[in-house]
């Protein structure tokens, strides 16, 4: 009967401090994965608000990169992560709505718990400085003449979406080349061994790169010498955003806490000049609104690749 006692007063003790540790979260560093390279699209802003996380959080932020297939062996690895709070993701819209669909990964939109949005932008289609290419017209011509190659992220990325998306509107016949992200971008555009991609508004600062146009119905402020597509005559429309994730099943205590520091994290004005710097734009959703909106961006990107022959 003792032994018994003492078991059960022991297992009680050990139920209290696992109780206690919980409510003192985060207690040790959090790890936050980018599921691209380091320097990239993804990567700059996932840096800026992990710095202001660990300032508001009190606890080391630690920012991995995990590259390869779209982004989806990051997001797979982190899906398998245990749901505790100290796993999280900064992942973007393709990773998390357009991949499952071309590759039947192991995560869906029911594999996550969405935190917040951190920011999302249109993209721009952008060439080198000394391309050849001046106006939408040439890009056309070339792309139905001697050939344009078109750089981006895996197949089914937002930059593939966006070629595809410019060749369904201008008729366009140019061929898609996967890359591994930012920095292998740049290196195939730069070195002349693709013409054109789509880039987000630091595309000059960053990489010395001149738009053709914006991604968007309306002119960006940060490069407002830079038509619309609709402008330029082409109906076409592609934007980015980046998201905060955890895994389903985090407690709801740890979501809490997490959602309130990325409200915090946005609303510092390091983190809006930061991002003010790259050329970023911020936009905050919380928790409540961020979920459905993540849901019906899976449902409807999944139907777009659908319609564009990519999915069976």
């Amino acid at each position: 009967m003792k032994t018994t006692t003492f078991t059960l007063g022991l297992a009680a003790g050990l139920t209290l401090a696992a109780g206690a540790a919980m409510a003192e979260y985060p207690d040790r560093t959090i790890n936050m994965l980018v599921p691209f390279g380091a320097g990239g699209g993804t990567d700059v802003p996932a840096r800026f608000f992990a710095a202001e996380m660990e300032e508001i959080m009190g606890q080391n932020s630690v920012v991995s990169n995990v590259e390869g297939a779209g982004g989806t062996v990051g997001a797979t690895q982190l899906s398998e992560a245990d749901a505790d709070g100290y796993n999280l993701g900064f992942l973007p819209l393709g990773t998390m709505t357009t991949q499952p669909h071309l590759r039947g990964t192991c995560y869906n939109n029911e594999s996550w718990t969405p935190i917040c949005m951190v920011s999302q932008g249109p993209f721009n289609l952008v060439v080198a400085d000394d391309s050849p290419i001046e106006t939408m017209d040439d890009f056309i011509a070339q792309a139905n003449g001697d050939g344009l190659k078109f750089a981006g992220a895996g197949p089914g990325s937002m930059a593939h979406l966006e070629q595809l998306s410019l060749n369904n509107a201008t008729g366009a016949d140019s061929l898609y080349i996967p890359t591994g992200g930012g920095g292998e971008i740049a290196t195939e555009i730069n070195g002349g061994r693709a013409d054109a991609t789509a880039w987000f508004a630091d595309f000059d600062s960053r990489f010395g790169w001149r738009a053709l146009g914006i991604m968007s119905d309306q002119r960006s402020e940060a490069r407002p010498d830079v038509p619309t597509m609709a402008e330029l005559g082409y109906d076409t429309q592609v934007s980015v955003w980046f998201g905060f994730f955890t895994q389903a099943g985090t407690p709801d205590d740890v979501v809490a806490t997490l959602s309130g520091a990325c409200k915090q994290a946005v609303a510092t004005d390091s983190f809006a000049e930061n991002m003010a710097g790259a050329n970023r734009l911020i936009r905050y959703m919380g928790s409540d609104e961020v979920g459905p909106f993540f849901n019906e961006a899976f449902e409807l990107n999944g139907q777009l690749l659908k319609d564009a022959g990519l999915l069976k």
